[in-house]
């Protein structure tokens, strides 16, 4: 709990791998703050099991709402809810449409989507140090209460995580680039390639380790990442040239890619 009292209770939809950890983080970090569930009786109960919930129904009024159901949930639960369910908090990986609808209600509601996760899900799979070290997207927008951005970035840091604000069509552009676009090519090339896996190194390992990522966790982000066939585009473009490349034997071209790659992700300036 923050200085100021907040919050005193939370209720969680979705008690999966994001809910459960998000959970977890406020017992761990946050222990005076009374945390609830909310989910299909069979994943609640695991959750219960676990810890990362309490046993009992959530109050009939919560200071703080989050919202970790998949998106096409979220949305729906957009609609149900009502400017009394304290502030509303959302964890989806995408934010245009849920902060359009949202804002559309008047809801007091912060978008918000945590850079990270696993290719695991359920809340077996939660952890109460998953957002440590790691960004968390804030998404305000014109129904957020004046004194809500500060009290869940103060929330955030208080479980490790990084906050920072940004608008949320530019954030659909960047996750679309850096965490939807690497889902697909993951998922394309290990099923282009599941013929020969056994016979494979631990390269092909590691760049497969995101298409055991379920896709009913990823069909509403994808159906809503309007960002995502031009990063598409521009990914099969560049492959063209790559292979433009290789049949026409210029070999400079496709080192100069190695070796920005290689700067990439050494760190390196470009």
């Amino acid at each position: 709990m923050s200085g100021d009292g907040f919050p005193r209770s939370v209720v969680v939809h979705g008690t999966g791998l994001i809910g459960s950890s998000l959970a977890l983080a406020f017992k761990k970090y946050l222990p005076d703050v009374q945390v609830y569930g909310i989910d299909v009786a069979e994943v609640l109960d695991r959750a219960r099991q676990l810890g990362a919930v309490a046993s009992g129904p959530p109050p009939a009024i919560v200071d703080l709402t989050i919202l970790a159901t998949p998106v096409g949930a979220i949305l729906q639960s957009l609609d149900e809810l009502r400017p009394n369910s304290g502030l509303i908090v959302d964890v989806g990986s995408t934010k245009t449409e849920i902060c359009r609808k949202a804002a559309a209600r008047k809801l007091p509601f912060l978008g918000g989507h945590p850079m990270t996760g696993s290719e695991r899900a359920g809340p077996e799979a939660a952890s109460a140090d998953l957002f440590t070290g790691d960004l968390f997207f804030l998404c305000p927008i014109s129904t957020t209460p004046a004194d809500a951005l500060e009290k869940i970035k103060t929330l955030l840091a208080a479980v490790g995580a990084k906050p920072i604000v940004i608008d949320p069509e530019q954030h659909d552009g960047l996750v679309a680039q850096v965490s939807h676009l690497p889902q697909i090519l993951s998922t394309l090339l290990a099923d282009q390639t599941s013929g020969n896996k056994n016979l494979a190194g631990p390269g092909w390992k590691s760049v497969t380790r995101l298409a055991a990522s379920p896709f009913h966790v990823w069909r509403d982000i994808l159906q809503t990442s309007g960002a995502l066939p031009e990063e598409l585009r521009s990914f099969m473009a560049r492959l063209r040239e790559v292979l433009d490349a290789l049949e026409t034997g210029k070999m400079h071209e496709v080192e100069m890619l190695f070796e920005r790659a290689n700067r990439a992700v050494s760190g390196e300036s470009q």
